[in-house]
């Protein structure tokens, strides 16, 4: 059975020139990409897609620091594909930690990663880990949806 997820390559990928090489990783690891677009990221769209997280994180910076890195920014959204029970789980791994730091140097954020969530946090910024990655099948759902609507 083919499980879908979904997958953002943040600004600061797009900027550095990475994505090639991350979907080229993607693809060597048996993922397909069933859809895959550019975007130019609006207020709406990426307060909606972080919503969650900004109410989590409940710092009175945390939205704006989204808004500056994110608005008017390129980002390549994509659907992945692979055979399995453990898509989600899998992408993630292959993704690694949040925190580029502390990501396995074998991961994307390991070998690529140049931020740390201990340097964003003490500037009041967003972390700069390159990819967002869906952590459920009901999130990849709605994420889906709301960046291929």
């Amino acid at each position: 059975m083919l499980t879908s997820t979904f997958i953002m390559l943040k600004p600061d990928a797009v900027k550095r020139g990475l994505t090639e090489t991350i979907l080229t990783i993607f693809r060597d690891h048996g993922y397909q990409i069933k859809r895959q677009k550019e975007v130019v990221v609006d207020r709406n769209l990426i307060l909606k897609h972080y919503e969650e997280v900004i109410i989590r994180v409940n710092k009175p910076y945390f939205e704006q620091a989204i808004l500056d890195f994110f608005e008017g920014q390129k980002v390549v959204a994509l659907e992945l594909q692979k055979d399995g029970d453990h898509v989600i789980e899998d992408v993630r791994a292959l993704v690694g930690a949040t925190d580029p730091v502390k990501a396995d140097p074998k991961s994307i954020r390991g070998q690529y990663g140049d931020d740390s969530l201990e340097s964003s946090m003490s500037q009041k910024r967003t972390l700069r880990n390159l990819i967002h990655a869906s952590d459920s099948i009901e999130s990849a759902k709605q994420e889906l949806a709301l960046w291929f609507r």
